[in-house]
């Protein structure tokens, strides 16, 4: 059926044609009170075309393609390619030599009946109940995603890839001495049968109670250590620099620095779709490049940019496969870890901090000069060891500085789920806080 509309799109006079088509499932399971608040599902197959026509390129989408729509669906195209007057690369990328081969587990969850899902549910929201500190469950979620991705196109490229997973989480609100704080953790699963409800339920209730009974403490200059999780969260906000788009744009720091050092020699990150540690693996990006791992920094060294075809060709290098949602963007990129336990890592810190949330990394971080300053909790680190939590503070600090002070990297490399971005905990040196 593809290969009957593309040629009717070169019978009208496109150079190249290319189709990429998605389907995808979705059910979403909301708990309240032990009873099933919201309950959705939903299907959606959106076809993009991606044409050149007299050497534009442009593309539409539609929520169907069919023998009825595609006539007035090709017209557009052209129609659009005419009204361009930009001069920028238009490519339809004829295929990679090779594309990795990738393990991949793609679980039905549609045979999973739907009662053991509301089960689960529900027993997540028994067991967080079941915590004396626990005042609320505000709600308890399950929800699955199914996407199916087809790309082919009049070069003969033809190439397919399946995203299946399901998530589930429960928010809950903990209250000790008047003092209130809320958890959740969400878990993605490949496997139905890997959720475990009453370990998920453990990790949120040791979150929670973790953050009760904060202290102030005073503004200054401290050692601070991240956890994984936030370092992670922080490389994820300050990851646009390395992208070839915003390079493209002018909005990176790094413009010309590709081959020169940016940070310490422990400094070491990674950009793996392949990456066997991690939920989500991919073979090829959204324009059919074929994917594989690459250091973007590499014992402080910047290696270079990642890129779509489009930064590729502007920039004159080869694409390295990061085109994703319409855009440049990482998938399963991380800092290397070092060889230092947590234990280990935190041991030589007399009077620090130990930063397990942050806040505001939308609006508190400005990506070209690499500051940020962002409401934080966490605890206090005292003589080497977690002492106790501390009240919400203001880190700030610069990117890019942090890249070159940093005392050491633990070993506890940990990859989110769903956003791919991964870090182990991190020593980056003194920051300013900002507190009582």
């Amino acid at each position: 059926m593809y290969q009957k509309w593309i040629k009717l799109g070169l019978e009208k006079g496109l150079t190249d044609l290319e189709i990429y088509a998605v389907k995808s499932k979705e059910l979403s399971l909301s708990i309240y009170e032990s009873k099933v608040e919201e309950y959705s599902k939903s299907s959606l197959h959106e076809v993009s075309l991606r044409g050149i026509y007299n050497g534009k390129f442009t593309t539409i989408s539609a929520e169907n393609l069919s023998d009825d729509n595609i006539d007035q669906l090709l017209d557009k195209l052209i129609a659009n390619a005419k009204s361009i007057t930009v001069e920028e690369p238009a490519i339809i990328y004829e295929g990679s030599k090779s594309y990795p081969e990738i393990d991949l587990e793609v679980f039905d969850f549609d045979s999973v009946p739907f009662e053991d899902k509301v089960n689960y549910v529900l027993e997540l929201e028994k067991k967080l109940k079941e915590c004396q500190e626990v005042v609320q469950v505000e709600s308890t979620n399950y929800g699955e995603t199914y996407v199916e991705t087809n790309l082919v196109n009049s070069k003969g490229l033809n190439l397919s890839r399946v995203k299946s997973y399901a998530y589930g989480y429960g928010f809950a609100v903990f209250q000790r001495d008047g003092d209130i704080k809320t958890a959740y953790k969400v878990k993605a699963e490949l496997n139905f049968n890997d959720f475990n409800a009453d370990k998920h339920a453990e990790e949120t209730i040791k979150e929670g109670v973790s953050k009760l009974g904060g202290l102030e403490i005073p503004s200054g200059t401290y050692p601070v250590v991240f956890s994984n999780e936030k370092f992670a969260s922080l490389l994820a906000a300050f990851s646009s620099v390395f992208s070839g788009q915003a390079a493209h744009r002018k909005m990176s720091a790094l413009i010309g620095k590709e081959g020169e050092k940016i940070a310490l020699d422990s400094i070491t990150i990674t950009d793996d779709p392949l990456y066997e540690g991690a939920k989500f693996k991919y073979n090829f990006d959204d324009q059919g490049v074929a994917c594989r791992t690459k250091n973007i920094v590499e014992n402080g060294v910047f290696k270079g940019f990642v890129h779509d075809l489009k930064t590729a060709a502007i920039f004159g290098v080869e694409p390295t496969g990061n085109s994703f949602s319409g855009r440049v963007s990482m998938t399963n990129f991380f800092l290397k870890p070092g060889d230092k336990s947590f234990d280990e890592l935190i041991a030589p810190i007399k009077d620090g901090l130990y930063i397990t949330d942050l806040q505001g990394l939308h609006s508190g971080v400005q990506a070209i000069s690499g500051n940020f300053s962002l409401q934080a909790s966490g605890f206090k680190i005292i003589n080497g060891k977690i002492d106790h939590p501390v009240k919400m503070i203001v880190v700030s600090g610069n990117f890019f500085e942090i890249l070159n002070s940093i005392k050491e990297i633990g070993n506890d490399l940990e990859l989110s789920d769903l956003s791919g971005f991964g870090s182990p905990s991190v020593f980056v040196g003194n920051l300013a806080i900002g507190g009582k």
